[in-house]
C-alpha cells in the first residue's frame, strides 16, 4: 500500500439498498487499511446510522431532490478543504455533481461509481461534469462501461470495471435464525421457501416471479415465496398476488435489516430482473451465494458473471415466467442438487467477488489517479 489517503465517500439517497451497502463496506475496508475515511450522506438515513456504528466520521448533508447546487458545492468544498481530502468518491445522482465540482475547485480528485445501467448525461451540467470534473469512473459491470462509452462519449480509458464483492464469511447460514424467521413467517421446516430481496420497482421483475410462482403452486403444496423489500410497486404486487390466487403462499416481509437471518430461512434464491431497467450487478445475488443457496437469475446486465450455469445456479431469459418456473421446479424437486449447488458457491465468490478484491481494485485506482503516491 502507498501513502495513507484521506477519502470522502458520498451518497445522497434516502434509501438503504445495494449502493448504500457499497459505501458502508468500502468505507470500513479502507479504514481498516489505514486510510482516513469520511462519509457524507443525508442525516435521517440508515446509512448514517450504520457508518457511525462502524466508527466512521460522518458529515450529514440534507441534499435536496433538485436545485441549490451552488449551496451544496460550497458545503462540500468546505468539508474537502477543512479535512485535506485527496479523493472524493461519489456514488449517486445529486452528490455526483456537487462532489465533482467541489473536488475540482479544491484540487482533490473525483472518482464516481455508476451502480446502474443508465446514462449519466442528461443536460449541459452533466456534460461539463463528465468532461472536466471527473477523473475516473468505476462501474459495476461491462454493460455499464459500454453504455457510457457509446451513449455518453466517455473514453474507455477513463472507466474501470470493478465487480462488487462481499465477505464470504459475513453471512453464514444460521440454523437458529432459520428456525426463528420461519416461525415468524408461519412456516415449518418441511416447507420449501423461495426468497427474493429487492426494492419493489419495475426493473426488478417481481411480476414475472409471481407469475412463475403461480405455476409452481399448481404442482407443489408446501412451497412459499418471500419478497423482502418495499417500494412504489408494493400495492400493485399485492393486488397481483390476489388476482393470481396465491395470497396464502406469498409473504411480503417488508424492509429487513437482518438479512443474514432472512437468507438463512430460504431454500432457493430467485432474482428475476428485467433488461433495460438499470440492473447491473446486485449484491443480493452475492449474498445468497455466500449463504450457500442455489440461485436462479435472469440474463440481465452482468448478473450472469456471478453464476456458472448448472454449477451454482441457473440463468434464464428475462420476462419469461415459464423458464423461471422450470428451473425453480427442478431445484425444488432435487434436494441433492440444491445442496451441491450451494456447496459450489464459495469457489465462485473467492474467484473474484470478495470485498477484499473489490477494495484492492478501488485502492489501486485511487493511487493511479493521484500519480502513484
Amino acid at each position: 500500500m502507498g501513502t495513507p489517503l484521506t477519502i470522502l465517500l458520498t451518497n445522497s439517497t434516502d434509501i438503504y439498498g445495494g449502493g448504500e451497502f457499497y459505501v458502508l463496506e468500502v468505507a470500513k475496508s479502507l479504514q481498516r487499511r489505514g486510510h482516513r475515511v469520511l462519509v457524507t450522506c443525508k442525516p435521517a438515513t440508515l446509512l448514517r446510522e450504520k457508518c457511525e456504528q462502524a466508527g466512521l466520521t460522518v458529515f450529514p448533508l440534507d441534499f435536496p431532490p433538485q436545485g441549490k447546487f451552488p449551496t451544496f458545492i460550497t458545503r462540500m468544498k468546505q468539508i474537502i478543504t477543512r479535512n485535506s481530502i485527496r479523493i472524493v468518491h461519489t456514488n449517486s445522482n445529486y452528490d455526483r455533481t456537487a462532489g465533482a465540482f467541489a473536488a475540482r475547485l479544491t484540487g482533490a480528485r473525483h472518482i464516481t461509481n455508476v451502480h446502474s445501467f443508465h446514462s449519466l448525461q442528461h443536460n449541459i451540467t452533466h456534460w461539463v461534469r463528465n468532461r472536466f470534473a471527473t477523473d475516473h469512473y468505476l462501474v459495476d459491470g461491462v454493460c455499464v462501461r459500454d453504455l457510457l462509452v457509446k451513449t455518453d462519449g466517455i473514453a474507455s480509458s477513463r472507466i474501470s470495471v470493478v465487480y462488487l464483492g462481499v465477505d464470504p464469511d459475513s453471512m453464514k447460514r444460521s440454523e437458529p435464525d432459520r428456525e426463528r424467521v420461519r416461525r415468524d413467517f408461519g412456516l415449518t421446516n418441511s416447507d420449501l421457501l423461495i426468497g427474493n430481496v429487492a426494492r419493489f420497482v419495475p426493473f426488478k421483475g417481481h411480476i414475472f416471479l409471481l407469475r412463475a410462482f403461480a405455476t409452481i403452486t399448481e404442482r407443489w403444496q408446501n412451497v412459499h415465496l418471500v419478497l423482502v423489500g418495499d417500494g412504489e410497486l408494493g400495492e400493485k404486487l399485492k393486488n397481483t398476488v390476489r388476482e393470481l390466487g396465491i395470497a396464502g403462499k406469498v409473504i411480503f416481509a417488508g424492509f429487513r435489516d437482518d438479512l443474514t437471518a432472512v437468507y438463512s430461512a430460504f431454500d432457493i434464491y430467485a432474482h428475476p430482473s428485467m433488461e433495460g431497467g438499470g440492473e447491473t450487478f446486485p449484491f443480493a445475488v452475492l449474498q445468497a451465494l455466500s449463504q450457500g443457496l442455489p440461485v436462479v437469475v435472469t440474463e440481465v446486465g452482468d448478473v450472469p458473471a456471478m453464476v456458472d450455469e448448472g454449477v451454482n445456479g441457473f440463468i434464464v431469459p428475462d420476462q419469461n415466467p415459464g423458464a423461471l418456473a422450470e428451473k425453480l421446479l427442478l431445484l425444488m424437486g432435487d434436494e441433492q442438487l440444491r445442496m451441491k449447488m450451494g456447496n459450489n458457491r464459495r469457489e465462485k465468490l473467492l474467484s473474484g467477488f470478495t470485498t477484499e478484491k473489490m477494495v484492492d481494485a478501488i485502492e489501486r485506482i485511487y493511487y493511479h489517479i493521484l500519480g502513484g503516491v
